[in-house]
């Protein structure tokens, strides 16, 4: 089949289920529960600038990883808007399946690990090698299937030691909150994957380990890397413990009761105690969001452990957890949140790192890949094999659609938000903020904010048949070199195409930053379509 990639060896797989162990964990308990970002790994957003810059990285194998490989080279190459590059103004990079393989590597080595165009930059040389057949042999070989037969070994950790060998060695999270500490250019990095048994997404962060009472700095970048791109069937899920309940010392302490979670997820009981009024302004997310965090931090018997995999399941482009960003555990988590929030005296106001921001780019990688006519070529239907794959496949490829359309939505609203009239209760966010009693009685004001979206999507290829071929290239960790350079290639002339990156730079007055020795007018990367 065209999407290639698992039923090349998906079927070989499905034979290993039977004889496969359960996913055994990795993660180790929080003992004290620290809320500042210098010391866990936590969004610490920067106040020197006025925009703020977001990169989702979206699933689909090495064909994402590859793209995703060429947009970061180009922001590279860019004018940034208060910094030297465009790089190096990245706030947040979120990311899924194979596109966070770019960004775990992005996370560990920084711009350094883009520069080496060659086999000297190991992620480069990740791209360029077809690693299908030795997958399948870590996976299938006769010590792996006794490993799964008779210990806790699972074909998850086949993919976290195939990163670890490969990309990432033993690098945990204390890694990457060193650079990210140090280096003021350094972005934070979001890996997501989808927790199956509460039907929700799992984001990489402190801010999610706390509501499982475990320390994220010990957790390694190979297993996150690995949860994140978890394909169903291929692989099994990433197994955690979660350590919350009566045992858990961190979650005891007078710091997290002051500083911690149940700051902001007690707002919410109200709504679930019959005896007590609902605020009106309780809005559904935060609602779903707290109940979510409470059903972890106080787990019931039968929910001690979390399986994860393939992030796409739940967000195929990583921007729910971009709008659900945590970086004050004491505070609901919102991007839109910071972004629009009131003052009692009707001057607009935002937390520390937010209130001088009148920009917000949002640069999307979509890998998606679109193969309509692959059940349609006869009259009968298609096999279990392919009908399974198809339905897998027809959620991500739907869903990363429905996500880009919900992250505009989402922060256009923010940025054009009218002033409303007096509400009759506060928002319970808002207590957060200084004199938040008075919002009730004062009309709400809102900051001008634009908003602008950078879109990396095989959709915007001008020639057809360009198009279809990127449409149906497989979601594989393996594809030709030539294939390769031109995806690398591809990033880098659909984000100069973008509309509103032009529209940006006039905005902000910036010219020259369209090389003309560098027309974004596909050729090179159309060259194997012709073929």
């Amino acid at each position: 089949m065209k999407r290639g990639s698992p039923t090349r060896w998906l079927g070989a797989f499905l034979f290993a289920i039977a004889t496969s162990g359960c996913a055994h964990t990795t993660n180790v308990a929080m003992q004290q529960f620290d809320p500042h970002p210098d010391a866990t790994y936590r969004f610490n957003p920067r106040d020197k600038s006025d925009t703020l810059v977001v990169v989702n990285l979206s699933g689909g194998g090495i064909r994402a990883a590859a793209l995703s490989y060429g947009v970061l080279q180009e922001l590279a190459k860019l004018p940034g808007l208060g910094a030297d590059r465009l790089l190096d103004q990245i706030d947040i990079i979120s990311s899924v399946s194979g596109g966070s393989v770019t960004a775990g590597w992005y996370a560990l080595k920084g711009r350094e690990g883009l520069e080496a165009a060659d086999a000297r930059n190991t992620l480069w040389d990740f791209l360029h090698h077809d690693w299908t057949d030795e997958l399948a042999w870590r996976g299938l070989n006769p010590l792996s299937l006794a490993r799964y037969a008779f210990t806790d070994y699972a074909r998850s950790d086949v993919l976290a030691n195939f990163f670890a060998d490969k990309l990432y060695g033993q690098a945990t999270y204390a890694q990457l909150l060193e650079r990210y500490r140090i280096d003021p250019h350094q972005p934070y990095v979001l890996l997501n994957a989808t927790d199956l048994g509460h039907e929700s997404g799992f984001t990489f962060t402190q801010g999610q380990f706390d509501f499982i009472c475990s320390d994220l700095s010990r957790y390694r970048l190979a297993d996150a890397v690995a949860a994140s791109a978890n394909f169903p069937f291929a692989f099994s899920a990433t197994g955690i413990r979660n350590y919350s309940g009566a045992g858990c010392r961190a979650q005891a302490s007078d710091v997290w009761k002051g500083a911690g979670p149940p700051q902001w997820i007690g707002h919410y009981a109200r709504f679930d105690d019959p005896t007590k009024t609902p605020a009106h302004a309780y809005q559904l997310p935060e609602l779903r969001w707290a109940r979510q965090a409470k059903e972890l931090i106080e787990p019931a018997a039968n929910d001690e452990y979390i399986h994860l995999l393939d992030g796409g399941l739940i967000d195929n482009l990583g921007v729910r957890s971009t709008l659900a960003i945590e970086d004050n555990p004491a505070r609901v988590p919102g991007l839109y949140l910071r972004l629009g929030a009131p003052r009692p005296d009707g001057a607009p106001v935002r937390p520390a790192g937010y209130e001088k921001i009148t920009r917000v780019v949002y640069v999307v990688v979509n890998a998606r890949t679109r193969d309509p006519t692959v059940v349609d070529a006869s009259e009968y239907p298609p096999g279990a094999l392919t009908t399974t794959e198809k339905m897998i496949f027809t959620q991500l490829d739907n869903s990363i659609l429905n996500d880009e359309y919900y992250v505009i939505a989402q922060l256009e609203a923010t940025a054009d938000r009218p002033t409303p009239g007096p509400e009759p209760s506060k928002p319970p966010f808002l207590s957060d903020f200084k004199d938040a009693g008075a919002v009730a009685s004062l009309p709400m004001s809102f900051p001008h904010l634009r908003f602008y979206l950078v879109a990396v999507n095989f959709d915007l290829i001008p020639d057809p048949k360009c198009r279809e071929y990127y449409w149906s290239l497989g979601t594989t960790w393996g594809l030709k070199n030539a294939v390769i350079d031109n995806l690398i290639e591809l990033g880098g002339d659909l984000v100069r195409r973008s509309a509103d990156l032009a529209k940006m730079y006039d905005e902000a007055k910036i010219t020259g930053w369209n090389d003309p020795n560098h027309p974004p007018d596909f050729t090179k990367v159309c060259s194997l379509a012709s073929k």
